[in-house]
């Protein structure tokens, strides 16, 4: 599947190449296709709700004395009552659930019979996630061009 360099290692061709893209592109499609068809339609009740704990968990790739790359993790955890119930510490989900600090109000959507999995009021709003809908289906074009091209490449370097 490549080509061999004055040194004798294989080196990446064209057609490998490809292939490799086109299965990193299958992997980024697939995920931005299971988000865009995310729905919280169905949240349409609402509960009056406080931010009781941001979590942020740092990250850095690697090592201690060369720390590049940062990267934040973060979580929010919601206090609220809903159905006659009182919930603690719910883990807050939806689009920018990060956006949120402790102590803060706000209104949150579960779907009835469900107050246990909140989410944030802008991700019932229908079309939320058509974005990354979208982005999927870019993604999902772009494999179903480069890996065929890219096995067809290879056959043809291989006669």
């Amino acid at each position: 599947m490549g080509i061999r360099t004055s040194s004798g290692k294989k080196k990446l061709g064209p057609g490998g190449a490809m292939l490799v893209i086109g299965f990193v592109f299958l992997i980024i499609s697939t995920v931005m296709l299971v988000l865009g068809m995310s729905d919280y339609t169905d949240h349409t009740e609402r509960a009056d709700a406080v931010v009781s704990e941001r979590r942020v968990e740092v990250t850095y790739t690697g090592n201690d004395r060369d720390r590049k790359d940062r990267r934040e993790e973060i979580t929010v955890y919601v206090d609220y009552t809903a159905e006659d119930q009182d919930f603690s510490h719910v883990e807050l989900m939806g689009l920018d659930n990060d956006d949120f600090q402790e102590g803060q109000r706000l209104t949150v959507a579960y779907a009835p019979g469900e107050a246990e999995d909140v989410v944030t009021v802008e991700s019932t709003e229908e079309g939320a996630f058509d974005v990354f809908l979208y982005i999927g289906i870019a993604g999902a074009v772009l494999t179903a061009v480069l890996i065929p091209t890219g096995i067809v490449v290879i056959a043809r370097q291989r006669k």
